[in-house]
């Protein structure tokens, strides 16, 4: 497949940041089996803005580390209606925000374990749709 031509969806991720990073290991590693949890969150700022906040929690009895990351929308038009504005930035929150925190746990665990922590990738609306 050639694109020739790339087609802007109107609103656009423009800032990306760590808001929180906590991770603990205690002994050994025993068992490379982790428990993941996820929550995420939107929040108007303005009529044009919006921002999603991303934690994600991977743990087991040996290691612990949980990050979040908070993404600030630019919207191309002004928000109308505010909550389905905040279910944009929830969903869109996950979809986007998810790569930056795995490359995170994954960066942070590769200091800290002999064998760091790949998070799978998620299937978004399925994932959405269970949490419902």
């Amino acid at each position: 497949m050639n694109i020739n031509e790339i087609v802007k969806f109107p609103n656009q991720l423009i800032h990306v940041e760590t808001t929180h990073v906590k991770s603990e290991k205690s002994g050994k590693l025993k068992h490379n089996e982790f428990n993941i949890e996820a929550h995420v969150e939107g929040e108007i700022l303005d009529k044009n803005n919006g921002k999603s906040i991303i934690t994600i929690k991977v743990s087991n009895d040996e290691y612990y580390i949980e990050i979040t990351k908070a993404g600030e929308f630019k919207f191309e038009q002004q928000i109308e209606d505010e909550k389905e504005a905040k279910l944009f930035l929830e969903v869109q929150g996950v979809r986007i925000l998810w790569s930056y925190v795995r490359e995170d746990i994954y960066s942070i665990s590769a200091k800290m374990l002999p064998h760091p922590i790949m998070i799978p990738t998620i299937d978004v609306l399925q994932t959405i749709k269970k949490a419902q």
